[in-house]
């Protein structure tokens, strides 16, 4: 009864330790991802998508339009121009539809099919760059947002 006991005592403690590793291992990636992120912004100056992307540094409304793609995944050109007006004040579809052209030749941007017309959106190259930059472990294969 008592090597029993010492059995499953030894058991509990061996699967408390692995449970620690994983513990352990989850935090160093944490740490490391954060450590690139001051590195990057010790850098640039900047932790936007545009560390990921420099030809649009110099650009402010190509760099605005790729933080809009950036957060709405997916967006025509009436509701970039609308998101755009309400960041920086001023829009016309005209100057969205040719910064877009623009960002489409560079890779930066490609058109996808949506229900009522064209839609942009973010590459995968791009996206993949930034979560990498940043340390995020995303595979593509897991979402369809990209």
């Amino acid at each position: 009864m008592p090597d029993e006991d010492l059995a499953r005592e030894v058991q509990e403690l061996r699967k408390a330790l692995e449970e620690l590793r994983e513990s352990f291992a989850v935090v160093s990636q944490m740490a490391q991802a954060y450590l690139r992120l001051i590195n990057l912004y010790a850098q640039y100056g900047v932790l936007g998508i545009e560390v990921a992307v420099p030809e649009i540094k110099h650009d402010p409304i190509s760099r605005e339009i790729v933080r809009i793609l950036f957060d709405l995944k997916r967006a025509n050109v009436s509701q970039i121009a609308r998101e755009l007006k309400g960041r920086r004040g001023k829009a016309s579809r005209n100057t969205v539809r040719a910064k877009l052209k623009e960002l489409i030749d560079l890779g930066i941007v490609v058109e996808v099919p949506g229900e009522r017309g064209k839609v942009y959106a973010l590459s995968r190259e791009v996206v993949k760059k930034w979560l990498e930059m940043i340390g995020m472990p995303i595979r593509f294969d897991q979402t369809n947002d990209y």
